[in-house]
């Protein structure tokens, strides 16, 4: 009796104790566990038992809104980075693993980078530009919704993150703001402080960006991986800058040795990412794509932008989990896909595009350093509906100079790409108290039949119409003739809008076109910010 009892403990001590360390699910929920939950938020920043909500009042982020409630009310859901710093999100003593982010970060997502370091690692093991690493490279007002195991993104943009993250000794993370204003992010990351199997390897997520990928060049998603694991997931951000059909590369993992032909090559992006025929692609007579969406468990597609030319920018999203077909590795990894479309008499087409993507992968450490991101001109996403007119690429000299804080090459006047509601998507130019006096060279005398230019209002972040604009047009850069003035004081209103101003020439020429707007210098007497500077923003000059 004595030895049914032991051998059947045996048979069932690996199992209990496997329930240790096992990520819950709704199968094992019933077992009981010795791990203990733990919490970071900026209402709880170390985590530690019976310490949530404690901020004095006078030191929250909300102590505005919490000042007639006071402590434990609400008084520092968020953490506020500033331009070039970087906040330690998370420094938690191992052993651990991390069961759920949560955040919701504004700003600019390439520009806002999520790392995490294991144990006492001097290079992050995830680098990742803080969308992209939630399948949301296209940035602020681009979110897709997302259903998948891995990363689930609820409208707006609330990103969650499930990946199980085990750490021995050490977990950090930080959110490093790269932009040029305040990042806001609200966040939570909960954990369990439990012990870690041996056999159990570190998370890892690397970021790449190549736009455009050089002709008949692949794309790599990852390369350099040495030890042993497993690839787990990839995201790509795929901008088409052709016309046409883009996703017809195949996805190719080269393991342990592969040189020139990998061991896993597949048969088309749209493919590997588990849809079929162009993701139901048709075009009508404008000219405008149409695609089929999906977001599963495991895969995913969406589309962000369908604009109505040929030429602009189409803009994708895809994401594939290998939860149930992770691929293994010994030794090494590497990964790429083809950009490759198509072209007449059904002949494949290498293609240009604009090309992103996050690999995510489990290792055992130490890890190869990953290669430095690109550059920040190199991260941002710019407009997908680029202008083509006679003074773009013209060189423009400013009287007087913008503020720092934003775009402040001129160039970017005359750039094409014209600025979305989001003062911050480095298509603007802002500036702050004083007017603005630019002057284009369209490099030669030409008719020219229309100037014009697009200025933002955004009373709530102090941005207002200007209080005059003037267009004046030159052949030789002395005299000018006035082609347009206009007047008027901004109204009060709650919604942002771009404001064209524009100017019909007729039997006119020119070389140099001047665009004089007059800053109201200070916010009105009915704005929250009365007295104080006010913001004059300026995009695109377009000259027709």
């Amino acid at each position: 009796m004595k030895t049914t009892i032991l051998l059947f403990l045996h048979s069932i001590m690996p199992g209990l104790l496997l329930s240790q360390v096992q990520p819950p699910h709704i199968g094992n929920l019933y077992l009981l566990s010795d791990s203990r939950s733990r919490s970071i938020s900026p209402e709880n920043l170390t985590g530690k038992k019976g310490k949530g909500g404690m901020t004095a009042l006078e030191n929250g982020s909300a102590a505005n809104a919490a000042r007639e409630l006071g402590q434990g009310w609400k008084v520092n859901p968020f953490v506020r980075i500033k331009p070039g710093e970087t906040f330690a999100m998370a420094d938690i003593a191992g052993p651990g693993i991390i069961n759920h982010i949560w955040m919701t970060p504004t700003g600019d997502y390439r520009l806002s980078i999520f790392r995490i370091y294991w144990d006492d690692e001097a290079d992050p093991s995830v680098e990742v530009p803080v969308g992209d690493f939630f399948c949301s490279g296209w940035g602020w007002e681009s979110e897709p919704q997302i259903n998948s195991l891995a990363v689930c993104v609820n409208p707006k943009n609330g990103f969650n993150c499930y990946w199980q993250m085990p750490f021995r000794k050490k977990c950090r993370m930080t959110m490093e703001n790269m932009s040029g204003r305040d990042l806001i992010v609200y966040y939570q990351i909960d954990y369990s402080e439990t012990d870690i199997p041996a056999g159990a390897v570190s998370f890892h997520a690397q970021f790449r960006r190549v736009n455009p990928v050089p002709f008949k060049e692949n794309y790599t998603i990852v390369d350099g991986i040495k030890g042993k694991g497993q690839y787990v997931g990839t995201y790509i951000a795929h901008g088409a800058n052709s016309p046409g059909w883009w996703g017809e590369g195949e996805v190719k993992f080269y393991i342990d040795g592969d040189d020139v032909f990998p061991t896993i090559c597949g048969t088309g992006e749209e493919d590997y990412f588990n849809g079929s025929y162009g993701y139901e692609e048709s075009s009508d007579k404008e000219g405008k794509y149409h695609y089929t969406d999906f977001s599963t468990p495991y895969t995913g597609f969406y589309r962000v932008s369908n604009p109505g030319s040929r030429t602009q920018q189409r803009r994708f999203g895809e994401y594939r989990w290998h939860i149930t077909d992770p691929v293994r590795f010994e030794k090494e990894l590497r990964v790429t896909i083809q950009c490759l479309g198509w072209q007449s008499e059904g002949r494949y087409l290498p293609l240009q595009d604009d090309m992103a993507s996050v690999a995510y992968w489990y290792q055992s450490e130490p890890h190869s350093p990953f290669p430095q991101l690109p550059s920040k001109e190199k991260l941002v996403v710019v407009s997908a509906d680029p202008v083509n007119h006679k003074a773009k690429g013209g060189r423009v000299e400013l009287a007087n100079p913008p503020s720092g804080k934003y775009a402040s090459d001129p160039s970017i006047l005359t750039d094409g790409n014209q600025g979305s509601l989001r003062f911050d998507d480095h298509c603007w130019m802002g500036f702050e108290g004083t007017d603005l006096e630019a002057l284009v060279d369209l490099g030669t005398i030409m008719p020219v039949k229309k100037v014009s230019g697009g200025f933002l209002s955004d009373q709530n972040s102090w941005i207002f119409l200007p209080g005059s604009v003037d267009f004046m047009v030159s052949e030789d850069g002395k005299e000018f003739r006035s082609v347009m003035r206009r007047e008027g004081a901004p109204k009060q209103e709650e919604a942002k809008s771009i404001e064209t101003y524009s100017a019909e020439l007729e039997n006119s020429r020119a070389r140099y076109v001047k665009v004089k707007a007059g800053n109201i210098k200070v916010c009105p007497a009915w704005h929250v910010g009365s007295g104080g500077k006010a913001w004059l923003f300026i995009d695109e000059i377009v000259v027709e």
